[in-house]
């Protein structure tokens, strides 16, 4: 497996970058209407790329709401998925998460990878609710 290079990096430099892997994942894969997907949060996010050598292959975002950290749309093109990316990307989320002292990390989940974010410790809290017609369960992370 090619080693996977994680940055934390400036909305204002990498938007094109970032926006565009979230077109793809989430837009044209999964039919998320783009208002709804580019929703006026990325400035007040925190942003980080997967890199494979020079080639931008993840994305995803920290919303911090009070203390608590909100992952966010954490994607992976569709031709590097399965092969650990994401679990990589996730982690390092959660360690720059743990790291920051952040009160509370948490997401909302697709019911289709709730399976895979209970591998990292995630547990589900409420019920089931529609995000942009996708159905979605609220997790977090015991700290």
């Amino acid at each position: 497996m090619k080693d996977l290079i994680i940055k934390q990096v400036d909305y204002t430099i990498d938007s094109e970058k970032i926006i565009n892997i979230r077109k793809e994942v989430f837009i044209k894969e999964q039919n998320v209407p783009e208002d709804i997907e580019i929703d006026g949060l990325d400035e007040e996010s925190i942003h980080f790329l997967a890199f494979l050598e020079k080639t931008p292959i993840g994305c995803a975002r920290i919303r911090l709401i009070d203390n608590s950290a909100k992952l966010e749309r954490i994607a992976i093109l569709k031709e590097y998925r399965c092969k650990g990316y994401g679990s990589e990307l996730t982690n390092f989320l959660i360690k720059y998460c743990k790291v920051k002292n952040y009160d509370k990390i948490w997401l909302n989940s697709q019911i289709n990878v709730v399976d895979f974010y209970r591998k990292f410790g995630f547990k589900v809290r409420g019920e089931k609710f529609l995000e942009a017609k996708i159905e979605h369960l609220q997790m977090y992370l015991d700290r």
